[in-house]
């Protein structure tokens, strides 16, 4: 079980948490159906049901022998536990082909979570609109901060200038950073870093595919 502390807090295994998010994803997809089992959790995920009911059970959350899992009060549950019911104010710097495409992404509200600045050190992209939203210079970023009560900065920007972006963010009042730059950002302990290397993703991506490739390969080459 995971380890509850004197305030409350609950702490999990990594492990389980990315499953949880995953559990998450499954039941948001399912508005019109009222219960779900452990079984099609489990089949959805390619994972087994003894380990959904595991995870499950860090929540305190019990389903109901041959009904299931109540989807909209596990969701809840989970929603609760990912934050997602409270709302967070976002910042986005760098305003390139990827900070557009996550700009315009219309799935924030989902999650609690709403861009409200844009940013570029880039003065023709200065003035420009991405959605309904002006791209600003990074200057303005402790006013955008301090005016919206923003926590959470969304990095988009070279590698060569995330450290010092980063820096000015948790100067200017953010607590936590969605880190698309391929670099690991050095910030104190108590601010929250999430990055997305897709630098690493592909290494992931081309590691299995060849862990396949030499796994047909020996099928082909052992002697029926």
């Amino acid at each position: 079980m995971p380890n509850e502390q004197e305030n409350g807090l609950l702490y999990f295994p990594k492990a389980t948490l990315d499953r949880l998010k995953l559990y998450q994803m499954v039941l948001a997809e399912l508005p019109d159906k009222e219960n779900i089992s452990s079984d099609e959790i489990a089949e959805r995920l390619k994972i087994t049901p003894e380990q959904v009911r595991k995870d499950i059970s860090y929540i305190k959350y019990n389903g109901k022998p041959k009904v299931g899992y109540h989807i909209k009060t596990l969701l809840e549950e989970l929603n609760r536990l990912f934050g997602t019911t409270n709302k967070n104010n976002v910042i986005l710097a760098g305003v390139g082909h990827l900070g557009a495409a996550i700009a315009n992404y219309p799935g924030f509200s989902a999650y609690g979570m709403e861009i409200v600045a844009l940013f570029d050190s880039d003065p023709q992209k200065q003035g420009t609109f991405v959605r309904d939203l002006t791209v600003l210079p990074i200057k303005d970023l402790r006013r955008i901060i301090k005016r919206f009560k923003v926590e959470i900065g969304i990095i988009c920007v070279p590698k060569e200038s995330a450290q010092s972006l980063a820096e000015q963010m948790v100067a200017c009042g953010i607590r936590a950073i969605w880190n698309f730059a391929p670099i690991i950002l050095r910030v104190p302990d108590d601010i929250v870093v999430e990055d997305e290397n897709i630098s690493i993703s592909l290494l992931g991506l081309k590691h299995k595919l060849e862990q396949r490739r030499q796994e047909r390969q020996i099928v082909k080459n052992t002697p029926s």
